[in-house]
């Protein structure tokens, strides 16, 4: 590629880490034809492809990239997208590529002085991540998948012993197994280490620049911490949804709230919590019953229970902030069948709290004052 050409790349990337696919898709698609050899530009073209849901474009450009570029020199990440779009052992043969050339960077001294050493196991991880998921779907009734999974997620263990990802899908995979004792137990520690990460972030974020560094690099870092603590978002709904399953609705409770905490307006943060507390008050209601689950909500509604009224007061508020969403301007980034789900719900308790509908009364300064709020991350434990 020209050194001219050369700019579009980290445009192209700019625009993907700031969830801009489009525009990548637009700043890339004038040198198809020039660049239509050259690896490196394949590679950013199909993961652009990839995030802008054109699966059928991102297999045949990512395939491209992987036929000019065999022996992963000319980066990894090509491998592990394309592995994941084809699946099976096809998937696992292009995703082993990517973690032959990882091993070797992170083993390397030289290499490792090159690249972040935290960075080369993060991308360890996500293809490890991506077999572990090919084996406990596409290869699930494979022999050897159970094995292949433990062995999986016990390396991944031994590369990061405090990622919450890795032991979410440790719980994921007892779960699997029928073995909800350590699914839970699993559970609980990915969601002690995510409460740390998440701190760790809001502290980063919060703390006054020190003029160390120039201006640029840390409008940098700011961004980078920003998009880090964004990125917690879609583990912890994996996380909270586990918690559901495993009937740990306390736990599945405050990680939806924490969602929220991130961002308020993610639909799933509320649908979970919502369905956690409906769970929790049919638990209440009859807790010798196994199948408690299958209780009419109905019923619920008529208990004369006052924790049982608490939570359904709780509920029917949750319910209405999703409402909100529902009918607001990103209502319509969310998945249809999430949406029914919560007016079903919604429906079942009478509709939203009316009195939580009407616009609050706020004064221009106050408008004013809420500018800038994405500058600055605030827990709400502060």
């Amino acid at each position: 590629m020209s050194n001219t050409n050369t700019e579009i790349i980290p445009q192209a990337r700019a625009f993907l880490s700031t969830s801009q696919p489009e525009k990548a898709l637009e700043i890339l698609l004038p040198f198809l034809e020039s660049e239509k050899e050259t690896v490196e530009y394949l590679s950013i073209l199909g993961e652009t492809f990839l995030e802008n849901n054109e699966l059928e474009k991102a297999y045949e450009t990512l395939s491209r990239a992987c036929e000019l570029d065999p022996e992963c020199d000319k980066g990894f990440e090509k491998f592990l997208y394309l592995g994941q779009i084809i699946g099976g052992e096809d998937g696992l043969n292009y995703i082993n590529i990517a973690l032959n050339k990882l091993s070797t960077l992170l083993n390397s001294e030289d290499n490792t002085k090159q690249h972040d050493k935290s960075f080369i196991i993060n991308k360890l991880n996500s293809g490890i991540f991506s077999e572990i998921e090919i084996w406990m779907t596409d290869l699930c009734m494979e022999e050897e998948a159970e094995n292949k999974c433990n062995e999986l997620i016990e390396h991944s263990l031994g590369l990061d012993n405090n990622n919450p990802e890795a032991y979410s899908l440790l719980s994921s995979i007892r779960i699997s197994q029928q073995r909800d004792q350590e699914a839970i137990e699993a559970l609980n520690k990915s969601w002690e280490l995510f409460q740390l990460k998440k701190t760790r972030l809001e502290e980063m974020a919060n703390k006054k620049p020190t003029g160390d560094k120039p201006e640029d690099d840390e409008e940098q870092d700011s961004f980078e911490i920003g998009m880090e603590y964004v990125e917690l978002i879609q583990p912890l709904i994996t996380l909270s949804r586990y918690a559901i399953e495993l009937e740990q609705y306390d736990q599945a409770i405050q990680i939806s709230l924490n969602i929220q905490d991130i961002n308020d307006n993610i639909l799933d943060a509320y649908y979970i919590e919502s369905l956690a507390n409906i769970f929790k008050c049919k638990k209440i209601i009859d807790p010798s019953n196994e199948n408690y689950k299958d209780i009419e909500l109905g019923l619920v509604l008529q208990s004369t229970n006052e924790e049982v009224q608490s939570i359904i007061q709780e509920v029917k508020s949750s319910l209405t902030s999703g409402y909100k969403i529902i009918n607001s301007d990103v209502g319509e980034e969310f998945d249809g069948g999430l949406i029914e789900q919560m007016n079903q719900l919604i429906n079942e308790l009478g509709g939203p709290v009316m009195s939580e509908l009407m616009p609050s009364r706020r004064s221009n300064k106050d408008e004013e004052d809420e500018e800038g709020w994405e500058d600055e991350i605030v827990s709400d434990d502060e």
